[in-house]
């Protein structure tokens, strides 16, 4: 049977997700809400630079790039730095040769559009890197040219045992001024010109999307000092109305599921213990919203969390084509 190549619609994401879930499910089960969500609600989506590749009626593969041609300086580095952030072909269908001609033609894509050849993160991304447990994976895209390999890493903590640690009080009895708390409503612009300004081109963009889709402030906490906001920290639970990247993958994390990230400390108010304060408060506030097991997505920042109690979940290669 001949295998033909087009660009996926709207009707092809429960095929895609089965097809995924073949691939990937046990460690990286995917779900319709995850897809559309990647889909439908990404800005930066281009359709011309996402394939399929059918056998009959029956998706076999599926590739996801975009080029971030239409990004502007809200994403910042983000700007025309695309890459490839998904990519499975059916077991049943694979050394057939689909995997390599869905990867030229999402390479051709992004060469045409100006984008670098990543397999890197951005923003609204599927996955960070080649997943570290498909070794056959990272050999595949080693044959095809691509190197610089570095590494990043999921983590994840149940929270039934969670207490604040001892290190976290001392560094909040040693900054009596400063208040860690759940944002209010009527701080979501200055929450924003905050974030805009210590962390512009990424965190700021997603700061102002998560109000544009009328989530809560009070799942942004802050650290306050005075008037000022000088933290800053984004969670989610399993009553939020958007997957952070680290819930992507809540199956796995059960019913009672969270996350946090992005979180950033102003640069001024840095070597005061606050931001691991910070970050320990936000794991309280999600433990109190009744949430059991929870994830941090995407970090190099393994001995910071550890702290905490968190352990690596799971890790990626990021590598590029010259």
């Amino acid at each position: 049977m001949v295998t033909e190549y087009s660009h996926p619609t709207r009707a092809d994401i429960p095929a895609i997700v089965e097809l995924w879930n073949a691939s990937f499910g046990p460690d990286f089960p995917l779900t319709q809400r995850l897809l559309r969500q990647t889909v439908e609600f990404d800005p930066f989506y281009e359709a011309e630079g996402c394939f399929v590749a059918r056998e009959g009626e029956r998706i076999v593969g599926w590739v996801l790039s975009k080029s971030m041609k239409t990004a502007g300086p809200e994403v910042g580095r983000f700007q025309g730095r695309g890459g490839v952030g998904a990519l499975c072909v059916h077991p049943d269908f694979q050394k057939r040769g689909i995997g390599t001609e869905l990867l030229n033609r999402a390479e051709n894509f992004l060469l045409e559009n100006h984008s670098p050849l990543t397999l890197l993160y951005y923003p609204h991304h599927l996955l960070p890197g080649v997943p570290a447990s498909c070794e056959a994976a990272r050999a595949w895209f080693e044959r095809r040219e691509y190197s610089a390999w570095h590494e990043c890493a999921d983590m994840q903590r149940e929270l039934a045992d969670y207490e604040i640690p001892e290190k976290v009080l001392r560094a909040l009895e040693a900054n009596p001024t400063v208040e860690i708390r759940p944002a209010r409503e009527d701080e979501s612009t200055p929450l924003i010109d905050f974030v805009a300004r210590e962390f512009s081109g990424g965190w700021d963009y997603s700061t102002r999307a998560h109000f544009a889709r009328g989530a809560k402030a009070s799942d942004i906490i802050i650290a306050v000092e005075g008037e000022e906001i000088i933290g800053f920290c984004i969670t989610g639970d399993f009553n939020s109305n958007w997957l952070l990247p680290s819930t992507y993958w809540f199956p796995l994390l059960g019913e009672k599921f969270g996350g946090l990230g992005p979180v950033g400390l102003g640069k001024a108010q840095r070597k005061r213990g606050l931001g691991l304060a910070l970050t320990a408060l936000a794991v309280a506030d999600l433990k109190k919203r009744g949430v059991e097991n929870m994830g941090i997505d995407w970090t190099n920042l393994i001995a910071f969390y550890e702290q905490l109690g968190f352990q690596v979940w799971k890790r990626y290669w990021q590598g590029q084509k010259d």
